[in-house]
């Protein structure tokens, strides 16, 4: 399978930005005047859009794995997503005379991403009762899923979980997450099956790309049983759904991407995994300016 792994760490970034960009300029278009005119491309780019999330958990689950210095990685995520939560604080008791287009509530990615670092980061510890703590960040993406679903269904403020606190994804982006990183526990099962019941050696299969993507073939059944999970909570809850869990299934498609990953880092410059981070808030300005002073 080698010869169809073609994709590293660097062009998965790359492309999770691209389809990030993409959906923040479909919303963009969609809150102008003059968008039932645009409401096809805005539909287009929102639903490629779709395609970023589980490129952006997949990183952050391979970031943890393989991270030799899981403090400054910790680190880098925590202050983004103490900078966009102060950011959010702000724009909800300030009133700075922009329609903001409702994203004091939409969440923090970076709180979603956090999240799922620690999760993961607690999984591959050895003491068992570090493991259970990973029960706390899975009850902080529910009840972030539940506040905002409340807040909808009821049209009240939800003084108990305050919204600049809110994951953008809640539990769907941190269950998705830990699932990819319990594929590679999977795969590592059927590798040790495989050694002692049909004499296959492992390395063979690190040589041929085989293990690589035995892992990627669970991860996008992962990711779309998932997916259809979170498809389905519209019937259970659907006055507390807040955004259309219809365009979220096209999320199944960047699957295709992490088949074609080869598991290695690519291009990693200073500059470079600096400025994904910083990418965030400046694209959003940038695409604000935009709106303000054009639409």
């Amino acid at each position: 399978m080698r010869k169809f792994q073609f994709l590293s760490s660097f062009w998965l970034k790359i492309l999770a930005l691209f389809f990030m960009t993409l959906d923040h300029v479909g919303l963009m278009l969609s809150m102008a005047p003059y968008s039932g005119t645009l409401s096809i491309v805005c539909d287009v780019l929102r639903g490629l859009g779709r395609l970023a999330l589980p490129l952006f958990v997949f990183m952050i689950v391979e970031g943890v794995i393989h991270s030799k210095n899981i403090k400054k990685y910790f680190l880098r995520l925590g202050i983004m997503a103490l900078a966009i939560s102060i950011f959010l604080l702000l724009i909800s008791y300030i009133d700075f005379g922009v329609d903001t287009g409702g994203l004091e509530n939409q969440g923090n990615i970076f709180l979603d991403l956090l999240l799922i670092a620690f999760g993961v980061y607690l999984l591959k510890q050895d003491n068992k009762w570090l493991k259970l703590l990973i029960l706390l960040p899975f009850a902080i993406s529910f009840l972030s899923f539940f506040a905002k679903g409340y807040e909808v269904a009821n049209n009240v403020d939800v003084l108990w979980y305050p919204n600049w606190l809110y994951l953008q994804y809640d539990w769907f982006s941190f269950l998705l997450g830990i699932a990819f990183y319990l594929s590679y526990k999977l795969m590592d099962l059927y590798k040790e099956f495989a050694k002692s019941s049909l004499g296959i050696d492992p390395v063979i299969w690190e040589v041929n790309g085989n293990y690589r993507f035995g892992v990627a073939l669970i991860q996008v059944l992962t990711l779309t049983i998932t997916s259809i999970l979170f498809y389905c909570t519209k019937f259970v809850w659907p006055e507390g759904i807040f955004w259309s869990t219809n365009t979220q299934l096209l999320a199944i498609f960047s699957g295709a991407f992490i088949l074609l990953y080869d598991g290695q880092r690519g291009y990693n410059a200073k500059w470079f995994q600096y400025g994904s981070y910083l990418y965030y808030p400046l694209h959003l300005i940038i695409i604000m300016l935009v709106y303000v002073l054009f639409l």
